[in-house]
């Protein structure tokens, strides 16, 4: 006999299993966790690097300054003489004229060994107007670590 109430009914259409990959699911495991990964890998790994990277360049640095240094003294030291050869130039003409004085008073001196840097303007005075701006701060370009942030 059947029970009171009658059987309970019976499901008979195809079920499907739930998905374990969601839409959520793939863009937790597809998106997201790959980029947290390789964020925080690349950072751990950039922390050694830069560390590496700076002393290595920092070294050649001080390893390359005293010749970079000497290289600009003998630029600079060519240009003044230039200069010297172009003031006796525009000047030949003008009687008891001496390349270096202003009128008899001396303009360039040294006291003993000591050398006294020029300022850009003066050195720079002959330059075209195209080479001037680059010239003008030839002090200024140095060799330099980019920190890497």
């Amino acid at each position: 006999m059947p029970p009171q109430g009658g059987y309970p009914t019976f499901h008979f259409h195809r079920t499907f299993p739930k998905s374990f990959f969601t839409p959520g699911r793939i863009m937790l495991f597809g998106v997201v966790l790959p980029t947290f990964y390789g964020y925080f890998k690349n950072c751990i790994h950039d922390q050694a690097t830069t560390k590496n990277d700076c002393f290595e360049e920092q070294d050649l640095i001080n390893a390359l300054e005293p010749f970079m240094m000497a290289e600009r003294d003998r630029s600079v030291l060519r240009i003044m003489k230039r200069n010297r050869e172009l003031e006796n130039e525009v000047m030949k003409d003008v009687p008891g004229w001496k390349t270096g004085t202003w009128y008899g008073e001396p303009v360039y001196f040294t006291l003993g060994n000591k050398w006294i840097e020029p300022i850009s303007m003066e050195v720079n005075a002959h330059l075209s107007f195209n080479d001037s701006p680059f010239n003008h701060y030839y002090r200024l370009l140095t060799l330099r670590p980019q920190r890497k942030v």
